[in-house]
């Protein structure tokens, strides 16, 4: 009988901390879990946005160098005439030696003149160049000054033998009344646009991937990435787009552009996109939580096993409280009966 009895109270004080553990634990792993997502969102919106704002202000250098340019009185006076002008070869290939990330510059003029610093030669004449999808629109729009668009080599030259993706400011050379002296074409290695979103090995953001987004949906990788993450994020992208999700004060006075921010989520990770300005290109940041789970994990294991050595303590625990408990009763009621037979 008290056998039963103490092995009663073992069972339903062992079944209460197995469910208070299992149940406190499960909590906290969730909440950890959330709270550790919710972070590196954060986190990852705040480093994006501000290197969103440093790509910005990149590409905005880029186009007041065009404007010195394509406001250059000498280029409007030559391009003007069909007769070639040594002079512009010379200011393209100043501004061209000036900074290492133009890789070239060209012009096509109305009246039939091409010019392109040194390093390019071959170019085709404008006719064939407003026959390039999208550029007699875009020349036609008075309201467009210039776009960003990824450069297609063999729209540019007869005979391309650098077929590497580039990024391409296009500028329309006008004067003072507005009508169209020409084309000017800026060229920069799309590298440049990458390096400002990856980060390294030893970040919260765990060597982040980046690519870019065309306009007729074709992605574009900065390094060689498994099959397998292309088609997560090709899988993500093809979801219906949803503004980025409310934050916080300090979140957007730290992210420039925050409002063009689009965000997706993916089974292992974060997907950040940032529209270009005057372009259909967007930038994709793919954040891993790769490193955030393994940490998740290393946790959850000593979780684990801290549970299992708090449940040995109270079994143990347990079993001296049952004895306590039980053996006195045992010893009272062996004494009663023993009174009872005297």
């Amino acid at each position: 009988m008290f056998r039963s009895f103490g092995r009663n109270i073992r069972l339903v004080l062992v079944l209460f901390i197995t469910v208070y553990i299992a149940a406190s634990s499960f909590i906290l792993y969730r909440t950890m879990e959330h709270r550790s997502l919710d972070m590196l969102r954060q986190l990852s919106v705040q480093y994006t946005g501000q290197q969103h704002k440093n790509t910005l202000l990149f590409m905005n250098w880029l186009e007041e160098t065009s404007k010195l340019i394509s406001n250059n009185q000498v280029v409007q006076n030559a391009l003007k005439k069909p007769a070639y002008d040594g002079a512009i070869s010379q200011i393209l290939e100043g501004i061209r030696s000036s900074s290492s990330d133009i890789l070239g510059i060209y012009i096509w003029g109305e009246a039939g003149g091409t010019y392109s610093s040194s390093n390019v030669s071959g170019l085709l004449p404008f006719t064939e160049i407003k026959k390039v999808p999208g550029m007699e629109q875009f020349l036609d729009n008075r309201e467009q000054a210039l776009r960003w668009t990824v450069l297609n080599r063999e729209h540019l030259m007869n005979a391309p033998s650098d077929l590497r993706d580039r990024l391409l400011l296009e500028v329309k050379i006008q004067n003072t009344e507005g009508q169209i002296l020409g084309l000017l074409s800026l060229e920069v290695e799309i590298d440049k646009l990458y390096s400002f979103y990856l980060s390294g090995k030893n970040t919260i953001y765990g060597e982040n991937e980046v690519y870019l987004l065309t306009s007729n949906g074709k992605l574009l990788n900065a390094a060689d990435v498994p099959m397998k993450r292309l088609q997560e994020i090709r899988t993500a992208l093809a979801t219906p787009e949803k503004d980025n999700p409310a934050m916080t004060e300090e979140q957007d006075s730290s992210s420039s552009g925050a409002m063009d921010l689009l965000e997706r989520e993916t089974a292992d990770g974060l997907i950040l996109l940032y529209p270009l300005p005057e372009s259909d290109e967007r930038i994709v940041t793919y954040i891993s939580a790769d490193g955030m789970n393994a940490e998740l994990r290393t946790f959850k294991y000593l979780m684990i096993g801290l549970n299992i050595v708090v449940f040995i303590v109270f079994w143990l625990l347990i079993s001296m409280l049952s004895g306590s408990i039980v053996n006195p009763l045992k010893q009272l009621y062996l004494k009663i009966n023993s009174t009872m037979k005297d």
